[in-house]
């Protein structure tokens, strides 16, 4: 019996040792939270690499006394490929390196302009790679601008446009996550384009880089700005409000969004609180016809139309009016990709799954199928709340 005893108390003290092997107190480690990658003039080293690494003590400050220290500290490095530059982050960055709080990739507009193949070849097979990742583009400016706004609001620059990103999903529609396996994912694919949300800095200046840029009431700030577009892994062009958020109507990305209509007399605005797409993929005369249907509730949240909400009929031509009205933007997005010969929503994966005879033998020239495609949409839409007031108000 005592021999047992004996035996589990080693095991017990093995465990708990072993359980602390690996163990690093928080100020021996550099936790590397966000990265930017901008292209480098040098031919030699044509990658600029930005780490941004949390700074414990000034995050202490921030969080309580308010000091001066900074949260975050940011070390840029040139080099041939993406991970070497990594490893020659060690030269500088007095810690040991930690990505596994990584939480955002912001990619520069020129680097995105020139190929984007070759940046996830190294995230996508080192062994430290994670596939969550959300993947922005800055634009007009370089990822290490970007990373280098002081934040007013929020403790650091990646918490602000993970933050601001979720808050656009949810309230107007333009702009949603994309994680890192999805780009892969159609970098990888024959049959759909990439897409990434666009992030910029608005009202910059040069005290959006210091502290004292927490002082004023109208700050550098940084925003979502527009959707970029891919063909064969490079950006091609931005999509901007409206249109930027019809592409995610057809991919069934929007949640709440108002969408506003004319009348005689004003304006009625009907919010989506559901939005369901279908595509499906035909043949016709040896050219592919793409249809996609789109169904969208809402409700009607506010209106200046001399109209009775309380007739049924009323509500019916609003619907109407909406399918209209959405029917002609959401024609208007595709047709722009089309023009780019950007199958962002992945028309060409649905076909390869409906008729893989015919994508076998055409998707080596499927950018220009797609550019010509016959679209067939149609948009369905059911307002099921108009509020508790049936009358507008008057003016006196």
């Amino acid at each position: 019996m005592k021999m047992n005893i004996s035996i589990l108390s080693i095991a017990a003290i093995c465990i708990l040792i072993s359980g602390c092997s690996n163990y690093r107190e928080l100020n021996e480690l550099g936790v590397i939270i966000a990265m930017g990658i901008d292209h480098n003039d040098d031919p030699d080293n044509p990658y600029k690499v930005t780490y941004q690494v949390i700074n414990p003590s000034g995050l202490s400050q921030t969080n309580t006394s308010g000091g001066q220290g900074l949260a975050v500290i940011n070390y840029t490095i040139t080099g041939k490929t993406i991970l070497e530059t990594f490893g020659k982050s060690a030269s500088v960055i007095p810690r040991e390196n930690n990505t596994t709080h990584l939480s955002l990739i912001i990619i520069g507009e020129k680097l995105a302009r020139n190929n984007l193949d070759l940046i996830f070849d190294g995230l996508d097979r080192g062994k430290y790679s994670r596939g969550s990742i959300p993947i922005f583009i800055a634009r007009g400016k370089t990822a290490k601008d970007v990373l280098g706004v002081i934040e007013p609001l929020e403790t650091t620059p990646g918490k602000n446009i993970l933050s601001t990103t979720q808050n656009n999903q949810k309230l107007y529609g333009s702009s949603s996550e994309v994680l890192a396996y999805e780009i892969i994912s159609s970098l990888l694919s024959e049959g759909k384009d990439a897409s990434l949300p666009g992030i910029s800095i608005s009202n910059d200046s040069q005290k959006g880089k210091r502290t004292e840029n927490l002082e004023t009431t109208n700050p550098t700030t940084i925003k979502v700005k527009g959707l970029a577009i891919f063909r064969k892994g490079k950006l091609v062009r931005w999509l901007d409000g409206e249109t930027a958020r019809d592409a995610q109507f057809v991919t069934s990305k929007v949640k709440n969004t108002p969408v506003v209509l004319p009348c005689e007399r004003g304006n009625m605005t009907i919010n989506t609180i559901g939005v369901k797409s279908k595509m499906l993929t035909a043949i016709h005369h040896e050219k592919p016809v793409i249809h996609t249907d789109i169904n969208v509730m809402g409700e009607l949240l506010e209106t200046s139309c001399e109209i009775n909400l309380s007739d049924p009929r009323v509500l019916k031509k609003s619907e109407k009016k909406m399918e209209n009205v959405l029917k002609k933007q959401i024609k208007r997005t595709i047709s722009i990709t089309q023009k780019e010969k950007s199958d962002i929503f992945g028309f060409g994966d649905a076909l390869s799954r409906t008729n893989p005879v015919y994508w076998r033998q055409n998707k080596k020239n499927w950018d220009n199928l797609y550019s010509d495609a016959q679209i067939s949409l149609k948009v369905h839409v059911d307002i099921i709340n108009s509020g508790l007031r049936m009358e507008p108000y008057e003016p006196k």
